[in-house]
């Protein structure tokens, strides 16, 4: 994959002070440093899907979280993960509140990337990123039903290749909160880090009933 550093640097900040309050500002500053080099080399040397895949994004913020715990040899706690991850959404929350789950406008917002990206992913661009996301609606329960399902995740896959499956939770604990912070529920089954054949997302608004 092509680098982007963006995501490290949005998130760096609060993964810094969550370290130092955990630890100390030095251990925090060295496991920093480490970092950036570690979340580069896990971007380019990771499988290419595509510069201009609209779910590329996922990925790359994901492997944020990955690279500090790597860096670490693994010696940072996966609770100080999940709170670093929670510290650096407390920065964006107000963005992905901007879209409220309990309108059809909120759903159609929410399904718009999938469905361009399900545009996106033709037969050519499988042929080409046959580790990017393998997304369909199978199993939707109603037709005006905000749901779909993931049967192929580059982020599990590159994860546990990279030996660290147990952060894996927290990425899925993450879509729960995500879709919170839009004023919604997930509904979901199962996945594939929990040994399904699928992530499934059935999103309703949190007011529905």
């Amino acid at each position: 994959m092509k680098y982007n550093g963006l995501y490290f640097w949005m998130f760096q900040g609060s993964m810094k002070k969550v370290l130092t309050e955990t630890y100390d500002r030095r251990y925090a500053e060295e496991i920093m440093r480490k970092s950036k080099k570690v979340y580069r080399d896990l971007i380019e040397y990771g499988d290419d899907i595509g510069d201009d895949n609209p779910m590329l994004f996922n990925e790359l913020c994901v492997l944020v979280f990955v690279a500090p715990y790597l860096a670490s040899e693994k010696k940072i706690s996966v609770d100080v993960v999940r709170k670093m991850i929670h510290k650096s959404l407390d920065h964006v929350k107000f963005f992905f509140s901007m879209t409220n789950l309990n309108t059809a406008k909120g759903k159609a917002q929410s399904l718009k990337s999938i469905h361009r990206y399900v545009e996106w992913y033709t037969p050519e661009k499988e042929a080409k990123y046959p580790t990017s996301f393998k997304v369909d609606f199978v199993g939707r329960p109603s037709e005006d039903a905000c749901y779909y399902r993931i049967t192929r995740c580059p982020i599990y896959l590159y994860t546990k290749k990279l030996g660290a499956e147990e952060l894996i939770p927290l990425f899925c604990e993450l879509d729960h909160t995500m879709i919170h912070l839009q004023h919604g529920i997930l509904h979901r089954e199962q996945t594939l880090a929990s040994g399904g054949q699928y992530c499934d997302y059935w999103i309703t608004g949190d007011k529905e009933r």
